[in-house]
């Protein structure tokens, strides 16, 4: 992708260090702007001062030492931005591909604006490819952001597990994978990573989109229905995306392990056997958290 090679590029040579000041790091139209600004609001200051208007000369005062807090915020979050896009953790960009970075990216490579509003607070603004400017507060920025964790190896370490007890014939899993996939998919933003990006080589919402190729073109399955918030545990009545990954150790105990569902679109069945079936994985369940 040649926008990534461009801000990745950005950061392997950003002629800025760490003692650098905050109001230089955007780039020398911004800090001209910033400078100004500063400069108009000490020149009020001052003059207030001379005149006696001891609260005015402390709003401006206030505001002074705001805006430098804000411009220490901003720098702050160019340097977690540049780690967790590659600076760091082996190169590795940490970010979810559920987290729109493209009004991030631009910013962070200085090609966004920096400029006051009414308050004397920063707003940063970058501009669209269609021409419409999206602003934002500098404590906007990371509000949406995604960054991975733990989240794959966990799963990855959980399904290894899995596969290493495949030959205890007789003997159910250690643990209960529809308990362990809850718990695993509810921590942090662990659903929206596992939505949007590949674990373990895969990915869930390419896979979703395959399986469904027909219901999607039919209008069965809805575009909000295709959301990535909408696959969360905490909001989808199917449970789509924990059973997907809650599959995914269940196969990796049992290759032969089927869904009801699979078993049925494999081999015709009628009710009565469908009934049964189901009741036997209700009771291998029981059997697996020690109620049976």
């Amino acid at each position: 992708m040649a926008e990534d090679k461009q801000v990745k590029k950005y950061f392997e040579n950003m002629p800025y260090g760490n003692d650098s000041k905050s109001s230089e790091i955007h780039g020398k139209t911004n800090q001209v702007v910033i400078n100004r600004f500063i400069a108009s609001l000490v020149a009020e200051y001052d003059k207030n001062i001379e005149s006696g208007d001891k609260e005015a000369a402390g709003n401006f005062n206030g505001a002074i030492k705001q805006i430098a807090q804000d411009l220490d915020n901003l720098k702050a979050i160019k340097e977690e931005f540049a780690m967790n896009y590659g600076g760091g953790h082996g190169g590795k960009n940490l970010f979810s591909n559920y987290t729109d970075l493209n009004w991030d990216r631009a910013f962070m490579i200085e090609q966004g604006n920096i400029a006051f509003n009414n308050d004397m607070r920063l707003v940063l603004s970058v501009a669209k490819p269609d021409g419409e400017v999206i602003s934002k507060r500098v404590e906007d920025i990371t509000e949406n952001w995604v960054v991975k964790g733990t989240e794959e190896t966990d799963f990855m370490q959980m399904q290894q597990d899995a596969r290493k007890q495949r030959n205890t014939l007789g003997e159910p899993l250690d643990f209960d994978v529809d308990w362990a996939i809850d718990k695993l998919l509810k921590n942090g933003d662990a659903a929206k990573i596992f939505t949007a990006d590949d674990i373990g080589g895969l990915n869930f919402s390419d896979n979703y989109v395959r399986e469904n190729q027909e219901a999607i073109m039919s209008g069965e399955i809805p575009d909000e229905m295709l959301h990535p918030d909408s696959f969360h545990p905490d909001v989808d009545p199917n449970n789509r995306l924990h059973n997907h990954f809650a599959n995914r150790i269940k196969r990796a105990f049992d290759p032969n392990f089927q869904t009801a569902k699979e078993a049925q679109e494999e081999t015709p069945i009628g009710n009565k056997d469908l009934s049964a079936m189901m009741e036997e994985e209700e009771r291998m369940k029981a059997m697996k958290q020690g109620r049976l």
